[in-house]
């Protein structure tokens, strides 16, 4: 079914948080611009009082704010998953300015109105780790004054829920360019996408064509080359597929050769 309102289709994914006040500002963020949709990964203290003091009255938030160990399970069900970054990472993921990375997530929702969609905001000192980085589709930045870029954690989600607000109000979403007819025709989600980069990175290993002890990044590069395409379910099934059965293929082999 059709999200109500294009907002209930985005997660604010909070990685880490060590300072527990930075949650409750957050939430108070997003609760103010109409989002509620917080997950907390391996927050350091939640729930917690000074969390809830600076919340400011958005408990609803925080009560429904959902707790996870890993971010692959915070994530598990989204089509597109967005990272925030103050910094240049160097490693082909395309970074956006917010205003341009707000006005693609409208496009996406318009596309496949029943998508979710995470941004994913990093730890309060170093920000997204290059592993957590990897996860994502691209990178968010704030623009800033001579690339001072020293935001708190709660202003960035201020920031960026208020231009999700402007851009996805309920006027605007009402152009719908594509419902999908079948589960199939949605993007995979992080979790079917996952499944198919352990599978490839097992069959890669097996054929020798990936040395586990100097992989050189091959797998950061794969992944990269695969989010770019944007995979539906169903062309994940078929190149999992494919991979069953090259492998069915490479075991019959070598059982004919012993």
């Amino acid at each position: 079914m059709q999200n109500e309102s294009p907002l209930q289709a985005i997660r604010i994914v909070m990685v880490n948080t060590t300072h527990p006040g930075n949650i409750g500002a957050a939430a108070r963020a997003m609760r103010v611009m109409g989002l509620y949709n917080l997950t907390l990964v391996n927050p350091h203290k939640f729930p917690s009082k000074e969390a809830t003091a600076l919340a400011s009255g958005a408990l609803d938030v925080l009560e429904n704010a959902v707790v996870t160990e890993t971010l692959s399970e915070a994530v598990a069900d989204c089509q597109y998953i967005f990272g925030t970054s103050a910094r240049s990472r160097h490693i082909g993921k395309e970074e956006l300015p917010i205003e341009a990375g707000i006005e693609e997530i409208h496009t996406l929702l318009s596309q496949n109105p029943d998508a979710k969609i995470a941004i994913l905001f990093g730890t309060e000192r170093t920000g997204l780790t290059n592993e957590e980085v990897d996860i994502c589709d691209k990178l968010f930045y704030i623009p800033t004054e001579n690339n001072y870029n020293s935001l708190n954690i709660s202003q960035a989600i201020q920031i960026i829920a208020y231009e999700l607000r402007r851009s996805l109000s309920t006027k605007k979403a009402q152009a719908i360019v594509k419902t999908p007819h079948y589960a199939g025709e949605l993007p995979a989600t992080h979790e079917a996408l996952e499944g198919l980069f352990s599978h490839l990175e097992r069959v890669m290993i097996e054929s020798r064509f990936l040395d586990p002890e100097n992989p050189k990044h091959l797998m950061r590069k794969v992944r990269h080359l695969y989010k770019k395409a944007t995979l539906t379910q169903e062309e994940i099934n078929i190149l999992r597929g494919t991979l069953n059965a090259l492998e069915k293929r490479a075991k019959s082999s070598n059982r004919e050769d012993e």
